[in-house]
């Protein structure tokens, strides 16, 4: 079956290009939106003529498929290594990656995705996850769907040129083409550093143009492998398995997927989370003792964050290790339309209209020394946006402490700070237990009430009096977001802290 061709090709292979030539694993980020990946093998011209008289003797032209070996090949590894990312260039090249390509928005009519983000990683993915990630959108274009931290899934375009070659394996005249898509969904782990890359070539979408002898007795029986690598040099980060190879007739009629582990390492890392980022890609290639590989084709790779954090646990299951996706924005969505609506219509209108919210900037009848600016609102793209930074109580009590005071100051008029907000905070408590008192940002975020100096507050926080049910389910939501988007607390020990600390933005959905 043709499949349509998602961008235009590169010419045609040069002839003077060496055999086993190692591909250019770029350290920059990749811009354009092209997803193919090429591939460039030499034949021999008197092998061709051996493939095409066994092909057209053969009643069965469908050779078994080669199981994946279970180790890795030294000849199958060109990558060209490239040194560690800093956390500062790591971030960058997300954030580029971000503004180049805008992840799809989920429609609010969708239903949730599957509650568990990080979901538990065994020979074959979920189907349900892979129909989730692949139906949202977005996966055959620019860097393919990163569904949320812990999921990725990519449809890339595969063409494979076989170029007739000389005693010295340089091409000289093009036999063929044979072209299908590459399916990759990817699991990032949340106990271990790594990733695991499932790959198989999307069911029914190979084509040949070799010719009509050729299309059915020599295109259809070449072998093709795929194999994932990482970037960086062997302290970073290492890739098991050897390569998946089967004809391409077989991959064409073939749904099972096969797997690659990409591990990070603690070997270079910095801050008290042990953070790293390192990259990996899909490597496709044709080698046996008759054709070989002049240029492997490569995927764009595809950044990931890994840390070593001790404090993420749910129901006493700890998740002492992740590696999660960079190039996307984390938020936490509320629904207008839930059980917690108080809350998602207190944050909407902080996010808003912040200065019709309390504490005010001065009293009624005042004038404001200027407008409240009040963080988190997610925008699509956009990972400049003032965002939210997660503090915890064993992490950052003095910062927690002043969170809460500020927030009891605001709206009950309570000690340490009741006495700075006795003509700005809520002019009615809220009507305790039915109601209870909500801020935004969180208190458990560096940006919340007592932001940033407890003795000269900002006031760029909201408090406002919501219905006791709806805080606690709202609540609930936030404390599972940390954990099923993996984000980091607060460092303030991290060079330049404000552009490489784990952030985040809330989503108001209506």
């Amino acid at each position: 079956m043709a499949v349509a061709v998602v961008a235009l090709l590169t010419a045609a292979a040069p002839l003077s290009v060496p055999a086993h030539a190692a591909p250019k694993v770029d350290r920059q980020v990749v811009d354009d939106t092209d997803l193919t990946i090429k591939t460039t093998v030499g034949i021999r011209g008197e092998d061709i003529e051996q493939m095409r008289a066994q092909g057209r003797r053969s009643a069965t032209p469908t050779p078994p498929a080669e199981p994946q070996h279970a180790e890795r090949a030294a000849e199958h590894d060109w990558r060209q290594r490239v040194p560690a990312l800093s956390l500062l260039e790591g971030q960058r090249e997300a954030n580029r990656q971000i503004a180049a390509h805008p992840q799809p928005a989920r429609p609010a009519a969708e239903a949730s995705p599957s509650p568990m983000v990080a979901a538990p990683i065994g020979e074959q993915p979920a189907a349900a996850r892979v129909t989730e990630c692949f139906d949202a959108g977005g996966a055959d274009n620019g860097i393919g769907r990163i569904h949320n931290r812990f999921t990725y899934c990519a449809r890339v375009k595969l063409v494979a040129e076989y170029w007739e070659v000389d005693n010295r394996g340089i091409p000289v005249e093009k036999e063929g083409t044979s072209t299908g898509t590459i399916e990759i969904f990817t699991q990032g782990d949340d106990k271990e550093r790594r990733v695991r890359v499932f790959s198989r070539i999307q069911r029914d979408s190979v084509d040949y143009d070799w010719g009509p002898i050729d299309n059915l007795f020599v295109a259809p029986n070449l072998p093709l492998s795929l194999i994932a690598h990482c970037s960086e040099e062997y302290e970073i980060c290492h890739a098991t398995r050897g390569a998946a190879t089967m004809p391409w007739v077989t991959w064409d009629n073939n749904t099972r997927w096969f797997y690659w582990d990409v591990y990070n390492h603690e070997v270079v890392t910095a801050g008290r989370d042990k953070l790293s980022f390192s990259r990996w890609y899909l490597s496709a290639f044709s080698d046996s003792s008759r054709y070989r590989t002049i240029r492997p084709g490569n995927s764009a790779p595809r950044l990931v964050r890994c840390d070593s954090a001790t404090y993420f646990s749910r129901f006493d299951t700890r998740y002492p290790k992740a590696c999660i996706f960079a190039e996307t924005i984390p938020h936490l969505t509320y629904d207008l339309v839930s059980e917690y609506s108080d809350v998602s219509l207190h944050i909407w209108r902080a996010q808003n209209d912040p200065n019709d919210t309390y504490p005010m900037l001065a009293p009624d009848g005042v004038p404001w020394p200027r407008d409240k600016e009040i963080p988190g609102k997610f925008v699509p793209g956009d990972n400049t946006a003032p965002a939210l930074h997660r503090i915890t109580s064993a992490l950052h009590p003095d910062l927690v402490q002043a969170n809460s005071d500020h927030k009891d100051g605001a709206c009950y008029g309570r000690p340490p700070y009741g006495h700075l907000y006795q003509l700005t905070g809520l002019p009615v408590p809220p009507d305790t237990p039915a109601q209870q008192c909500d801020e935004y940002p969180f208190a458990s975020t560096l940006e919340g009430a007592g932001h940033p100096d407890p003795e000269n507050p900002s006031f760029n926080f909201s408090v406002e009096a919501v219905d006791q049910h709806h805080n606690s389910v709202a609540g609930g939501k936030l404390i599972a977001y940390y954990v099923d988007d993996r984000i980091l607390a607060w460092d303030a020990g991290l060079d330049l802290p404000y552009q490489v600390n784990d952030k985040f933005y809330v989503n108001i959905r209506g």
